[in-house]
């Protein structure tokens, strides 16, 4: 798989998609439950079929931990990138909503992977048919400065590089309230890069609103993703929609 950010990849899914199918608009959701780790697969025998595949001739950058289901459930990750990274010679590259990173042991096991690509969405969000009352709006920032302390934790107690990704839907999210707080996200965080994301679903021209949001965030906001596979683009709420 080609990604826009990563080159040539090897995906490796090691957990199922969850239901409903896009974990990202669910991260700070009033409901939402913590999710469980346990053991999908034995990490060595995943480990193996990675490297076998690589001995057959595929030929990629690095190996991306992620897809469709949060690749933290999977016990032992760590494990994995690291029998990649000393047998194959590969980056390993971790998608990650981002909700398991308050887990002490969840970072101790990151810190054999090369990269992790974590979710930061924004402080608030504005829904169809009128706003969030008092009580759900504290909630969300209660829960939204535990996602970015979980993050922020990450990179005090590792050293792997960290890349945030911002989630910008003109009209719901990008008001400057959200701006300030990715802002302060951001300098408690230090990412090594910051990619914007457009929302899949717009149907006018956004590229000036994201600019405008990448450019104040910070000085290594990348380029904004206007497409993609899985890689690339994370939330793809009604894409499908788009398609029929």
């Amino acid at each position: 798989m080609t990604s826009l950010r990563f080159g040539s990849v090897l995906v490796v899914e090691l957990t199922p998609p969850p239901d409903p199918p896009c974990r990202y608009c669910q991260v700070l959701a009033a409901d939402a439950r913590p999710a469980s780790r346990t053991h999908f697969s034995v990490p060595a025998a995943t480990a193996r079929a990675v490297l076998q595949r690589i001995e057959r001739g595929a030929s990629v950058d690095a190996v991306v931990l992620g897809g469709g289901g949060e690749p933290l459930r999977q016990i032992g990750v760590g494990s994995i990138c690291r029998k990649v990274r000393r047998e194959a010679h590969l980056s390993t590259i971790v998608l990650t909503d981002g909700t398991l990173l308050g887990d002490r042991e969840v970072r101790r096991e990151l810190a054999d992977a090369d990269t992790v690509v974590a979710w930061l969405p924004a402080l608030q969000e504005r829904a169809e048919g009128g706003g969030p009352g008092p009580a759900a709006v504290t909630a969300r920032a209660n829960a939204w400065e535990r996602h970015v302390e979980g993050i922020a934790s990450l990179r005090r107690e590792t050293q792997v590089r960290i890349a945030l990704e911002i989630p910008v839907f003109p009209g719901r999210n990008d008001g400057a309230e959200s701006r300030d707080a990715w802002k302060r996200a951001a300098r408690r965080i230090r990412p090594d890069r910051v990619f914007v994301i457009p929302d899949p679903r717009a149907k006018q021209d956004t590229s000036a609103v994201l600019e405008e949001v990448r450019d104040g965030i910070h000085s290594k906001a990348g380029a904004y993703l206007p497409d993609g596979t899985v890689v690339d683009r994370r939330c793809g709420c009604g894409a499908e929609d788009e398609e029929d």
